[in-house]
């Protein structure tokens, strides 16, 4: 008896202060719509189109900087800005490939392969969580066409940032260039995850709604691209002591799902404050009206068809 009276004060504590309520909002959401499943989803596509990426970005410098080992090691450094732990490995494979129009088509086709998968994935977990009916969703071939322009934009962005990063490594290492790359890589990663989830989002969501979890997201993102190398490094370690060769494997898939997480938690924010699913409840029998109407959501989620009538009531 007294935990749960407890429990209530803390509660209605939180409830009233919204500092408190939609940070909580936000984290519950985030378990009710299994954001940690979606963003491993996120994580096995994008881990999938990587690798042949990078297949992709070692043939193509071994063409076109054959004779020019320093513009090689300047790329592979911008590149090491948004994985930090495939500077060495690119610098190391540099010449190992042989038969390069080979290697250039079979990466190709396999980072499109991949790159579909996760634009697929990432459509389908920001209409999850916008709780978008199913009979809503884009449908084939629009659904080609969205995840294609989702693949672009995405491109797009790390071209963008990369020409950013060796723009200004050409610079030098003075402290306002360092401020200005990052103000301009936080501006192209801000128009780009908006700009995709718009494409993405099957819900017709006033841009304004989508500015706070996708300033969020590049705030982050471009802390992470800037910080990274330190968190990667150290967690690296941990995985060599105990996997040996494959810690570079891991350290990806730490890396990659660190950044689904962000994307996941931005849609989220946007999410919670646009449907208005905060404040909730924490005792499961003592819920909001934003609980109720988070629990109604969730229910039209399946709809299928138009005719599909689903009728929610909840006991007093």
């Amino acid at each position: 008896m007294q935990i749960n009276k407890l429990l209530e004060k803390i509660d209605k504590f939180q409830q009233r202060r919204p500092a408190l309520a939609l940070p909580y909002a936000i984290i519950k959401k985030y378990g009710d719509d299994n954001g940690g499943y979606q963003a491993a989803l996120i994580t096995y596509y994008g881990f999938l189109s990587l690798f042949p990426l990078m297949l992709v970005v070692v043939t193509v410098m071994q063409i076109a900087f054959h004779n020019q080992p320093t513009v090689r090691a300047e790329v592979a450094e911008s590149i090491s800005h948004f994985f930090p732990m495939l500077s060495t490995q690119l610098q190391q494979n540099i010449h190992s490939l042989h038969g390069a129009g080979f290697g250039l088509a079979i990466g190709i086709v396999l980072t499109i392969y991949g790159a579909r998968g996760a634009a697929d994935v990432f459509r389908h977990t920001l209409n999850n969580i916008w709780q978008v009916p199913r009979m809503r969703r884009t449908g084939f071939p629009k659904n080609i066409v969205e995840s294609l322009i989702v693949m672009l934009t995405i491109a797009f962005g790390f071209l963008a940032t990369l020409g950013v990063s060796s723009f200004s490594a050409a610079l030098g290492h003075a402290q306002w260039v360092k401020i200005v790359a990052n103000l301009a890589g936080f501006f192209v990663v801000l128009c780009v995850f908006l700009f995709a989830a718009r494409v993405a989002t099957a819900r017709r969501v006033p841009i304004k709604d989508m500015l706070v979890g996708s300033t969020f997201a590049a705030l982050i993102i471009q802390l992470l691209l800037t910080f990274g190398s330190i968190l990667v490094s150290h967690q690296l370690k941990n995985f060599d002591s105990l996997y040996g060769t494959f810690a570079i494997v891991l350290g990806m898939l730490f890396w990659i799902y660190l950044l689904a997480q962000v994307v996941v938690y931005a849609v989220e924010i946007d999410s919670v404050r646009h449907l208005g699913l905060w404040p909730r409840g924490l005792q499961a029998d003592k819920p909001t009206e934003a609980d109720l109407h988070a629990y109604e959501l969730y229910a039209h989620v399946d709809r299928f068809i138009p005719k599909e009538e689903i009728d929610v009531r909840f006991k007093n």
